[in-house]
């Protein structure tokens, strides 16, 4: 490695990048390291089975996603692979790890620690950006407005952490307002689009295989400790068969350069569909994490008989979530799909949200066995087309 190359901040262009994109080695550990918030909202929500405990998780959620959001798609436009910006990254991979920690009290006692923790990532993400508006003039002019937003959220996080609860919270979703608004502003009202060689298609498709195996996780730790009577292992196999069909669904029409050609167009309509794409992204990751929790709370509930109605929230409510997501993730896309596929998972989705009322007639292995068949079925119908 070049001395001077720890000193100098790239746009990954096509100038300077000829080849395709893939996700480097230091982006595949950031992912696993991230995971390690998310597993710790999972715990949570497992521990949690009622309306706090699924509210705490969604509103947690949003923000942690939101991190991973900003972090990779600054790795997507600069080249952080060199040696002061790689170690400004495993920083923020050990900053995640701390915050994971202040999640089980991040609305309660302890939230004013997850508001400090949170506000110190925060600042690195704004320093990032100020040192590329510095260092990069052809993108200047956005970076000067992620630099611009950040900062002003990043005064709401920080005084959060001095203020009492409710307006703390206020003050959290003001700040994820101003950060989450401002991507697909600045890039509607710029005018000059920078444009980098983009990988977050596959990113995101990576992450989707990460917060699956969570869900995987969760069947086994649903299984752990049963005496595998028939039930409890009908219940298991439905319920990794539903996991299974959850990545079947994604990546039989996965698209990898949604973010490259809507850049590469420099069209308004067809950058802010882009965000639908990247955006939808949170509903489908909530609920498959959210299902995985469902799935195991199902197989453990085997010997009670039945489901209470905050797990089948989790569960039923998790799995319509991302068919929501994901119809709107691939609906953002070029080739997108057909209206009778959109109907056909509307409807599923649906039957899934009915079933949170109505499935407490239902044991908890033919509540899990029912939808299997209805996603077994989507994928049978979708392969028609």
């Amino acid at each position: 490695m070049n001395r001077s190359s720890s000193h100098t901040l790239k746009l990954i262009s096509r100038e300077n990048r000829s080849d395709e994109r893939h996700a480097s080695w230091l982006e595949l550990f950031f992912d696993l390291v991230f995971v390690v918030a998310i597993a710790e909202l999972a715990h949570f929500l497992h521990a949690h089975l009622d309306w706090g405990g699924i509210g705490t998780f969604a509103a947690l959620f949003i923000p942690i996603w939101w991190l991973w959001i900003d972090f990779s798609y600054y790795a997507d436009q600069f080249d952080v692979e060199q040696g002061v910006y790689r170690l400004v990254m495993l920083g923020i991979m050990f900053g995640m790890i701390v915050l994971a920690l202040t999640i089980p009290e991040a609305l309660q006692e302890g939230s004013a620690r997850f508001a400090g923790v949170y506000a110190g990532l925060r600042l690195v993400i704004v320093g990032l950006y100020f040192q590329a508006w510095r260092l990069v003039p052809e993108a200047r002019e956005l970076t000067g407005r992620y630099t611009l937003s950040f900062t002003i959220a990043l005064l709401f996080w920080m005084v959060s952490i001095v203020v009492p609860p409710p307006v703390r919270f206020v003050l959290w979703g003001i700040a994820l307002l101003i950060e989450i608004s401002n991507g697909p502003i600045t890039y509607a009202t710029i005018r000059s689009v920078p444009v980098q060689v983009s990988h977050m298609d596959e990113r995101f498709g990576l992450f989707v295989i990460i917060v699956l195996g969570e869900a995987i996780v969760a069947v086994a730790g649903g299984v752990s400790d049963i005496q595998w009577q028939w039930q409890e292992t009908m219940t298991a196999i439905s319920g990794f068969i539903t996991a299974v069909s959850l990545w079947w669904l994604y990546f039989e029409c996965a698209e990898t350069s949604v973010i490259n050609q809507a850049l590469q167009s420099n069209r308004k309509r067809v950058l802010l569909r882009s965000y639908v794409y990247g955006y939808s992204h949170v509903l489908l990751f909530a609920g498959i994490v959210a299902a995985g929790v469902g799935i195991q709370t199902a197989i453990e509930g085997v010997d009670r008989g039945d489901l209470s109605i905050a797990a089948r929230t989790i569960l039923c409510g998790g799995l319509g979530l991302y068919l929501i997501g994901l119809s709107a993730v691939q609906w953002a896309t070029e080739r997108s799909l057909p209206n009778s596929i959109l109907l056909g998972r509307l409807f599923a989705a649906i039957v899934c949200f009915t079933l949170i009322g109505f499935g407490g007639v239902l044991s908890p292995v033919a509540l899990m066995s029912g939808l299997t068949v209805v996603f077994v079925g989507l994928i049978q119908i979708e392969s028609q087309y």
